[in-house]
């Protein structure tokens, strides 16, 4: 008899080459082949199945300093990995468990066990817990919620609706009995957020102001804005009294040059009408308040009540494409990395 053996398995690890100009390319990320790690005391081997890229990341990209620091040239970049363990010294996790947790962008690593959270992978699947039930999860309800302060009757507005952070903040809001309007970029987006009961419209079907007002006339109580510039110069135009605007993200300066940045006008607004404008970092949660909310978010996953897609780009050496097409719109939803 011809015995074929298994091929061994071999690591690779995406490092961070030089920092970008503008959108990252490919030139930005490096492939490195690396050794299989082995788990010390305490520790786990985690093969990656899923990898998120965030924009977020950009920001991590620069020299300046941040809230978080940098990442360093020539060195592994990191984010939010979901895999499975394939090796351990802890007690806590066992071969063969699923878990999420923050990571080195590498096939195989090996991690203190503490720092990761094993999910259950059979009653909802994998990449919803980089997704929904996790981390864009989490960034939008616990700003909703301690922030937003959301009131039933209330209008909410979301731009940036059918990404990752926008998708489920818009259901979220919806589940605390607001009505939602959300924007988006293109027919697609539009359509599937129209399924889930947003009304969305196309913010490239005109001047933003004008959609803004004409979608939302009895102007906005609660905004959430993932993308900052002219955008929030309008939210701020339409804010009714007391309003509370999240600010999550502002993925429309993110590639900018400082002196090319937008300023925003109409500051005047906040005092105007008394508005609450607050930025946000996950650290500012405790662990009960995350807790607490990954709770609800399952339960709400579980009820069909938050419904969200992926984008999955397949293969560990499209992390530049997966990464780039963040700020050009590729993505419905989360965008993840298939390893």
């Amino acid at each position: 008899k011809i015995r074929i053996m298994a091929a061994a398995p071999t690591n690779a690890v995406c490092i961070f080459k030089e920092r970008p100009v503008g959108v990252p390319t490919k030139d930005t990320f490096d492939f490195q082949p690396a050794p299989m790690p082995e788990p010390k005391e305490g520790e786990v081997v985690v093969k990656a199945t899923f990898i998120s890229v965030d924009p977020y990341m950009r920001g991590r990209m620069t020299a300046a300093k941040s809230y978080v620091a940098g990442f360093e040239i020539d060195k592994p970049l990191a984010g939010g990995v979901a895999g499975i363990v394939v090796d351990s010294k802890a007690d806590s996790l066992q071969k063969g468990d699923a878990v999420v947790g923050f990571m080195g962008w590498a096939k195989y690593q090996a991690v203190p066990a503490k720092s990761l959270r094993k999910v259950d992978a059979k009653t909802i699947p994998m990449e919803k817990h980089l997704s929904s039930a996790q981390y864009s999860g989490l960034s939008s309800w616990l700003p909703i919620k301690y922030i937003g302060m959301p009131k039933k009757g209330e209008v909410a507005f979301v731009n940036a609706a059918a990404g990752a952070v926008g998708s489920c903040a818009c259901q979220l809001l919806q589940i605390q009995g607001l009505t939602v309007v959300g924007c988006a970029g293109s027919p697609e987006k539009i359509k599937w957020l129209e399924g889930l009961g947003i009304k969305a419209f196309n913010y490239k079907d005109g001047k933003f102001k004008d959609l803004l007002k004409k979608h939302c006339p009895n102007g906005i109580d609660v905004a959430f804005d993932n993308v900052g510039g002219e955008q929030m110069e309008a939210i701020l135009e339409n804010m009714n009294n007391f309003g509370r605007v999240i600010c999550c993200g502002m993925i429309s300066q993110y590639n900018l040059k400082p002196e090319d940045m937008y300023g925003v006008k109409n500051m005047f607004h906040i005092i105007k009408k008394r508005l609450k404008l607050q930025g946000f970092i996950m650290t500012d949660f405790s662990a009960e308040q995350k807790g607490e909310a990954v709770k609800e978010l399952v339960a709400w996953i579980s009820q069909k009540k938050l419904i969200t897609t992926e984008t999955v780009v397949e293969g560990f050496e499209k992390i530049p494409e997966a990464f780039a097409g963040l700020f050009t719109g590729k993505n419905l939803g989360k965008m993840l990395v298939k390893v």
